[in-house]
């Protein structure tokens, strides 16, 4: 071996390692996640999820039934987790996000996360009095509930817009 070719090969054996080290670190994302997958995602969140989540707090939510609040609690941490995946996945390919913005998709998500909270609490037994003295933890959910409508609102108004003027 020449005196010439022990530089090259260290710099061959660096680029090797910084290759196989960079490849390492690469974000993989599953093969089902594609733009139309999250987009349908994300409009079955907004549509039929939203209603649903809309019936079952301002008909149907009776903090004495456990199992329906673990269902719904249930609901929103699956979607968060769902919604989450594909906002990596979209930020990492097409720079995008799930829902119009990232502030929007931040706020969102935050407002998922608090109404599932909230639920979590009366499920622990957290008491909510009213101004008798009873406890209802009705209004305080349909707080939460009304704060993520008006963002996912927000969000449907931007995207029909968006429509609108492509």
């Amino acid at each position: 071996m020449n005196s010439h070719s022990l530089p090259l090969q260290r710099a061959l054996c660096f680029l090797c390692l910084l290759f196989i080290c960079g490849n390492s670190n690469a974000k993989t994302h599953p093969s089902y996640l594609t733009p139309a997958y999250c987009d349908g995602l994300v409009e079955q969140f907004v549509d039929s999820g939203m209603r649903s989540l809309g019936t079952y707090v301002n008909e149907h939510f009776n903090p004495e039934y456990r199992g329906g609040i673990r269902n719904t609690i249930h609901f929103l941490d699956q979607r968060i987790e769902w919604l989450n995946e594909c906002n990596d996945y979209l930020l990492d390919t097409n720079k995008s996000t799930v829902f119009y913005s990232e502030k929007l998709t931040r706020d969102i998500f935050a407002a998922i996360q608090a109404l599932s909270r909230e639920l979590q609490h009366v499920r622990q037994g957290v008491e909510y009095p009213d101004d008798t003295g009873a406890n209802n933890p009705a209004p305080f959910i349909k707080e939460r509930y009304v704060e993520l409508a008006e963002l996912v609102d927000q969000h449907h108004t931007r995207m029909l817009m968006k429509k609108q003027f492509q």
